[in-house]
C-alpha cells in the first residue's frame, strides 16, 4: 500500500482478513474489493493466519479482537515479536464489535496500527488505510514492545514546525464529510 502521487494505489495491495465468522471475512473481501483490491487472503482462524503470516508477505492484516478458539491479540504479539518473519512490521487494523478504551489500548500495545469498530464502514477503513499509506510513524522494537510508535502527540507544534497530518486532520474535522464518487474513482487511478 502506497501513495502515488496524491492517489492511494490499492490494486496490488495483498491484505489478510483474520475473522472466525465467515459473513465477516466476505463482507471485508466485498469491502476492499469495490476499494479495487482483488486479491485479499481470507482466514477463518488464528492457526491458519499464523501459517499464513509464515509463508507470505502481506501488506495489511485485519485481525478480529475476538475469536472462539484464539483472540487476535496474540496473533498481532507473535506476529511483532517474530523480528525476522516477513510481516514483523505489516500495517494491522484489529477490528471489534465494541470498542471501549481498555480493549483500544490492549489493541495498541499488542502492536496494532488501528482499532474499528465493527460492522466496518467502508468509508472509515478507507480513511485508516490511507492514514497509514501516509503516516510517518515510527516502527519501535524493544524487548517489550514491537509495533508502530504509540504516541500521538497532541500538544501544539513549535512554530515553523510542519503538521504532517494537516490534511488528514482538515478532513476528519468536518463530520457529515463523504468522499464524492469521483474522489472514490480519483483513488484507483
Amino acid at each position: 500500500m502506497h501513495l502515488s502521487g496524491t492517489r492511494l494505489a490499492l490494486r496490488d495491495v495483498e491484505p489478510l482478513v483474520v475473522d472466525d465468522n465467515p459473513q465477516s471475512t466476505e463482507l471485508l473481501g466485498a469491502i476492499l474489493m469495490g476499494f479495487g483490491i482483488s486479491r485479499p487472503t481470507k482466514c477463518h482462524s488464528v492457526e491458519a493466519a499464523r501459517e499464513a503470516l509464515l509463508t507470505r508477505r502481506f501488506d495489511l492484516v485485519m485481525v478480529n479482537c475476538e475469536m472462539i478458539e484464539e483472540d487476535g491479540f496474540t496473533l498481532v504479539r507473535e506476529m511483532r515479536a517474530d523480528r525476522q518473519g516477513p510481516n514483523a512490521c505489516t500495517p494491522v487494523l484489529m477490528l471489534s464489535a465494541s470498542t471501549p478504551e481498555s480493549k483500544v489500548v490492549r489493541a495498541r500495545d499488542s502492536g496494532a496500527n488501528f482499532t474499528i469498530a465493527k460492522p466496518v464502514s467502508p468509508m472509515i477503513l478507507l480513511e485508516r488505510m490511507l492514514w497509514i499509506a501516509q503516516s510517518r510513524r515510527a516502527f519501535i522494537d524493544t524487548p517489550r514492545y514491537q509495533g508502530p510508535d504509540r504516541r500521538f502527540r497532541t500538544e501544539p507544534l513549535p512554530p515553523g514546525v510542519y503538521e504532517r497530518r494537516a490534511e488528514d486532520l482538515r478532513i476528519t474535522a468536518i463530520p457529515d464529510r463523504a468522499l464524492s464518487q469521483d474522489e472514490i474513482d480519483g483513488l484507483f487511478t
